[in-house]
């Protein structure tokens, strides 16, 4: 048996365990509380991860402007560019499991891509991964035409002549037209759509079983609606268009929870120690840039590495970014287009008392 004094250390212990979680968890709370009131934001939604656990999700506010539907933690949002976390991952996988090499120019493996400009047949996948294709960005994404077909994405290039603003390799210039020919890549690897493959090999099996790239498949009761501010009235009201169309799903169109995209980054970071191609996904790969891994955007979080990305599209802003050394990541969510720096502060805000919390 063990003395009673052990024992009564040992309760000691946990209970000041649990109430040092209960107190972080309340600051966290606080946090993203008055970030809301301040920012006038419509809806929040934020997920935190510590340890490599799920530590924290918790959404405020209305998933639409002038209902009761609260945002919860399960709520979805168009999370944009956070999407492209998800495309690199894909692409990563696939090339490895195929045998190529992060070289091979792209239209080695999407055949009959049409093109204008021989340097187009120059870009390698990896250049796409680091944003350094030469590609231009996309300035139309028609997000009224709302396209749901399956064959939407190969039509959209179909219909195009691709040509490079740069020569590959050269420049970093950021282009959501190229993280979408990344999603043929994706499709002539595995054989099936973008969408299927994404869902059956990164998404379901993190636990993310509500999220898709397809919108039109989101549960109506999970869904947020997007929503502007009038830069001269400061009205807020909800934009009449979603922002999705299917040929842009590999830049663009991940539709997410936090608590689902927090059960990503937990399962992310669990996987990370031993895993080549995931540490290499995080590391410089270009002179270009400096801040640009695979995908994932390098930054610095209170002094240690952080990677992950931003997202913004009309009527949604979102970031996820993970401290891979700390067993930490957080996500935030918010169904507006307005005051974008919510993000960062509540990124750094969170991410501080956590540091501080550990101490």
């Amino acid at each position: 048996m063990k003395p009673l004094f052990a024992l009564m250390f040992g309760m000691i212990a946990h209970i000041t365990v649990a109430q040092s979680e209960s107190i972080l968890k309340a600051k966290i709370d606080s946090i993203a509380t008055a970030k809301i009131q301040e920012y006038q934001l419509v809806g929040l939604s934020v997920g935190v991860v510590k340890d490599n656990e799920v530590f924290f999700t918790k959404g405020y506010g209305t998933r639409q402007l002038g209902t009761d539907k609260p945002v919860t933690e399960s709520s979805i949002f168009h999370a944009a560019s956070v999407s492209k976390l998800f495309t690199a991952l894909a692409v990563m996988e696939l090339m490895d499991e195929k045998g190529f090499s992060l070289d091979t120019p792209v239209t080695d493996i999407v055949p009959n891509l049409n093109f204008s400009d021989n340097k187009v047949a120059q870009i390698s996948v990896e250049q796409i991964l680091n944003h350094t294709s030469g590609l231009p960005d996309v300035y139309n994404y028609d997000w009224k035409s709302n396209h749901q077909e399956e064959n939407s994405l190969r039509n959209y290039f179909n219909e195009k002549k691709l040509k490079t603003r740069n020569a590959p390799g050269t420049n970093y210039a950021y282009s959501n037209l190229a993280y979408d020919l990344l999603g043929l890549v994706v499709e002539e690897l595995s054989g099936q759509s973008f969408e299927d493959y994404v869902k059956q090999n990164l998404l379901t099996p993190a636990g993310m079983k509500h999220s898709d790239f397809r919108h039109f498949l989101i549960p109506e009761g999970l869904r947020t609606r997007p929503h502007t501010m009038s830069r001269v009235s400061g009205k807020i009201s909800e934009r009449t268009i979603y922002p999705y169309n299917r040929e842009h799903a590999p830049s663009s169109t991940l539709n997410a929870s936090a608590q689902e995209l927090s059960l990503w980054m937990s399962h992310f970071l669990r996987q990370l120690d031993g895993n080549s191609l995931h540490q290499q996904m995080l590391e410089n790969s270009t002179e270009a840039s400096e801040y640009i891994g695979l995908g994932f955007h390098l930054n610095s979080i209170h002094g240690f590495k952080a990677v992950g990305h931003f997202g913004g599209d009309q009527g949604f802003r979102s970031a996820l970014f993970m401290i891979p050394e700390k067993q930490t990541g957080i996500v935030v969510l918010g169904n507006v287009d307005y005051k974008d720096d919510f993000r960062q502060e509540l990124i750094l805000a969170i991410s501080k008392v956590i540091l501080e919390a550990e101490k």
